[in-house]
């Protein structure tokens, strides 16, 4: 079990050719060099239900290539999370007792003063030091006291720091854990300054100036540092962004129809007929791109209009990666590519059948549905329903919904 620094060190992913490309694979989006999956170190897919993080991944192997230098990149951070974050073994937790006794701010709060950093009044950085010390401090003290008030821990005679950074960490999600670990690593930074980043209660340019006043880092390295930062930052988005938009499958049925739910009972299968038809489908695009166009919205394939579950099988797939094959096909061809980002899709189970739940962001910019054999057409979502607009409803509304972009 290795813990980042030592993970990183040795890290290489073999991509020769540089010829990346991603298709859908197990119900997400993973990585191809011609036919074969790009591997991990520990020999796991780079895989994810992000089309955007996949992106982003290929970017950073085909600039890097198999030279990473010490480089903090996403595909770092994503490859560590798959090899070396379990749920039942965790390597930073082994040196958990090292980096808290190391930590200057634990040090500074379970003593009651800044003992721990050397403050010199002739040192050209005194001034800067000071201010930023007090700064993070009260950042600090502003955190603690957010989580001891949602925490439940017995009182003792120790100083309940540790502890709360302890709940705090446990608190994490993976992804969050690993970008913690990422920055304790590489920037020896310990555990308060990277935990209260990913926590979202540190800027960037704090967490550097924290760096700096505490002289674990040099000013001179400060874009560098930064460039770490950001890394973390843009990984962490896609992270959260996903996870932010995503709501349990029951609560959605249970919401019923409306303004940013709707329910198909297929994707092609037209169950009076007893075949496929495209006007089936287009009743699919229709919904994705009013979704894309207006509020945003979840669409669920496989369930009735009552909210009862039809399933995935009736559409006649031989497998779910051969639906959302097609689901995909059909998006990219007849609403574009570059919408992609703004639509993610998951299959889940329910009363033994499965279900696709299409999220859909709003876009920034219109989006039109060209599907072959029938007129182009711009849709939005009016009540329960999306709606096509006529040429000057849809200059107005392009115009009203997309004109400052």
């Amino acid at each position: 079990m290795q813990a980042f620094g030592e993970y990183s060190s040795s890290f290489t992913v073999n991509c020769e050719t540089g010829m990346l490309d991603y298709s859908i694979h197990n119900s997400g989006f993973s990585i191809f060099e011609g036919s074969e999956l790009v591997l991990t170190p520990g020999k796991n897919s780079f895989s994810h239900a992000s089309e955007a993080m996949i992106r982003l991944i290929i970017t950073d192997l085909q600039l890097s290539g198999n030279s990473f230098s010490g480089k903090l990149t996403s595909s770092l951070l994503f490859s560590f999370l798959r090899d070396m974050l379990t749920e039942d073994a965790d390597p930073f937790l082994t040196l958990w007792n090292n980096q808290i006794a190391c930590d200057p701010f634990v040090n500074i709060k379970v003593s009651g003063k800044p003992s721990s950093v050397s403050f010199l009044p002739d040192d050209p950085l005194f001034g800067f030091s000071f201010n930023t010390l007090g700064g993070l401090l009260s950042a600090i003290n502003n955190y603690t006291s957010e989580v001891i008030s949602e925490a439940s821990f017995d009182e003792g005679d120790m100083h309940p720091f540790p502890t709360l950074l302890k709940i705090s960490y446990d608190g994490l999600s993976s992804g969050q854990k690993a970008a913690m670990q990422a920055l304790s690593g590489l920037h020896k930074s310990g555990i308060v300054l990277p935990l209260l980043l990913v926590s979202d209660e540190l800027t960037s340019v704090e967490y550097v100036n924290g760096l700096i006043a505490l002289k674990l880092a040099e000013k001179e390295i400060f874009p560098s540092l930064l460039s770490d930062v950001a890394v973390v930052q843009t990984w962490l988005e896609i992270l959260l962004q996903k996870k932010g938009r995503e709501e349990d499958l029951s609560s959605l049925i249970a919401r019923g129809e409306g303004d940013s739910i709707e329910f198909k009972s297929t994707l092609r299968w037209d169950i009076r007929a007893g075949k496929t038809s495209q006007s089936i489908e287009r009743a699919c695009l229709k919904t994705i791109s009013a979704f894309l166009n207006s509020a945003g919205g979840n669409l669920l394939i496989g369930v009735r209009d009552d909210g009862s579950i039809e399933g995935l099988a009736t559409d006649k797939f031989p497998n779910e990666d051969k639906f959302l094959l097609h689901l995909w096909t059909l998006i990219r061809t007849c609403l574009g590519r570059d919408f992609s980002t703004y639509i993610r899709t998951r299959i889940e189970k329910i009363d033994e059948k499965n279900v696709c739940i299409v999220s859909c962001s709003p876009s920034n910019r219109p989006v039109f549905l060209r599907q072959p054999g029938f007129e182009e057409e711009m849709y939005i979502r009016i009540g329960p329903s999306s709606n096509a607009i006529s040429i000057s409803e849809g200059l107005r509304y392009i115009s009203d919904r997309f004109g400052k972009n």
